[in-house]
């Protein structure tokens, strides 16, 4: 089971200064409140091991290396059926928990880096960097929120680069994440634009419209949206072995959102955003069930 950092971070958290604190008031309270967060970092840090440590023996049954930090699938699985069988016999937990880890573990070196050299001031350089370099057990809410923000723009700016503007809610929105972007043939025949639009949508990268990008695309860019694409095939298929039901609101958002969902809500409502997800994700279960 994936360990995280999320404590009460925000109760340990020194109590806010009245408008007429001085100078001196205000840096002890910085440094205070830089040391409450690098006591969050640690504790994410020492889950990032935890969690790799409880991965090695799934990833040596999946056949990947222990001491590189390698996320499955490594190889297409029609292309290897004792590959996909081996996949298959980890429940989705398991196969989330060696992939969250080995992600988590790339990330772990830079923040760490990070975290000896700027110390009490790190909370000022992790902005910077976002995600690229935070483990998931190291992000505090609103960091995850300011990300979840910029997927959003990076999404609809692809999306409306195409040729027909398409309602974040919409079905045909839905189908051209499912049927297209998320398509293996689709994928190995689409124009180098194409590809990075569906990055784009997925996160895999920052920008749709680069030119560099798309001189890359068929180097750097098609591979990644491909193993990303055979990826979202296998978890499909965990996900509608193990039912939506039994998934939690967490999981089903985080799943929403690796699927290009990361609009379809469009409320702070938790309990009705869980339900439109929850919806939008039986839908594209459905979806690919009538292509795979």
């Amino acid at each position: 089971m994936l360990q995280s950092a999320h404590s009460p971070l925000n109760s340990s958290l020194p109590p806010p200064l009245p408008t007429s604190a001085g100078l001196a008031d205000k840096l002890k309270r910085y440094v205070e409140f830089g040391r409450t967060y690098v006591t969050f970092y640690k504790t994410g840090l020492k889950n990032v091991y935890r969690n790799y440590r409880a991965s090695l023996p799934l990833r040596k049954q999946l056949g990947l290396p222990i001491y590189l930090p390698v996320s499955p699938p490594r190889t297409i699985s029609h292309q290897n059926p004792k590959k996909e069988r081996q996949e298959s016999n980890l429940g989705r937990g398991q196969f989330q928990l060696v992939r969250r880890s080995a992600r988590d573990v790339r990330r772990m070196i830079p923040f760490t880096m990070i975290l000896i050299v700027c110390g009490e001031f790190t909370p000022l350089i992790i902005p910077i960097f976002g995600s690229a370099i935070t483990p998931a057990t190291c992000r505090v809410p609103s960091q995850v929120e300011k990300e979840r923000v910029g997927s959003v723009k990076r999404k609809l700016a692809a999306l409306e680069s195409g040729r027909l503007p398409l309602k974040p809610d919409s079905s045909e929105q839905l189908r051209l994440l499912a049927k297209q972007f998320a398509d293996l043939a689709w994928t190995a025949s689409a124009d180098p634009a194409s590809v990075l639009r569906a990055c784009a949508v997925f996160g895999l990268v920052k920008r749709h419209d680069k030119t560099a990008s798309a001189l890359l695309a068929g180097l750097i860019y098609r591979p990644r949206l491909t193993r990303y694409v055979e990826y979202l095939a296998i978890d499909d298929r965990m996900i509608r072995a193990g039912g939506i039901s039994s998934m939690s609101a967490t999981e089903v958002r985080i799943a929403v959102e690796e699927r290009g969902g990361v609009d379809i809500s469009g409320t702070s409502d938790r309990k009705q955003a869980e339900k439109l997800e929850r919806r939008w994700l039986e839908q594209w279960i459905a979806l690919k069930k009538t292509v795979q």
